[in-house]
């Protein structure tokens, strides 16, 4: 219940309140920019208000960063459930091939399975052992492709301090807009 009492004192919204601001605004510019008693009166309301629900918001903010590390916390735990009985399969599978090839059969029929002693194939290349030419006709014939990519983060150390004309025209610098608060 106290939420909910909480909740109706402070009908207003973030923008409601931002919306008063602008009022506020049209109110002084009205009033030739003096601001008297009662534009006072309405900016320290709305400096109240402001301030409540920034508060609520961070405090919101709190308890939704405690349930992204619960989540965290519980997909850590989850994950490292799931690889333990991924590993528990895996070995059962290989006990039962390992069980196969000492009896040397590659088929058993049991009442609920009919098991069969199998071979896959795994493929790798030795990167090293490519020279210049061989990956040009690699690619050329669809087999690999030519991959470039940009290491931000070094570039973003190395530019950082430079004065922004040396800043590579290539290079995107986005400000955004954070809140800090402590």
């Amino acid at each position: 219940m106290e939420g909910i009492n909480t909740l109706e004192e402070n009908k207003k919204t973030l923008n409601q309140i931002l919306d008063d601001y602008h009022n506020i605004e049209a109110k002084i510019i009205e009033n030739e920019g003096e601001i008297d008693t009662s534009i006072e009166d309405l900016l320290n309301i709305n400096k109240a208000e402001l301030e409540n629900k920034l508060d609520g918001y961070e405090g919101f903010v709190k308890y939704l960063d405690g349930q992204i590390n619960y989540l965290k916390n519980m997909e850590a735990h989850y994950l490292k459930r799931r690889k333990i009985l991924e590993k528990t399969v895996n070995n059962c599978k290989q006990s039962m091939v390992r069980a196969l090839s000492l009896i040397e059969s590659t088929k058993v029929k049991t009442p609920n399975y009919n098991f069969s002693l199998c071979e896959s194939e795994s493929w790798s290349a030795s990167l090293d052992g490519i020279d210049r030419d061989e990956r040009a006709r690699l690619i050329k014939d669809g087999f690999a492709e030519n991959i470039f990519k940009l290491s931000m983060s070094s570039l973003k150390t190395h530019y950082k301090s430079s004065p922004e004309k040396d800043v590579p025209e290539w290079i995107e610098v986005t400000k955004k807009p954070y809140i800090r608060v402590s």
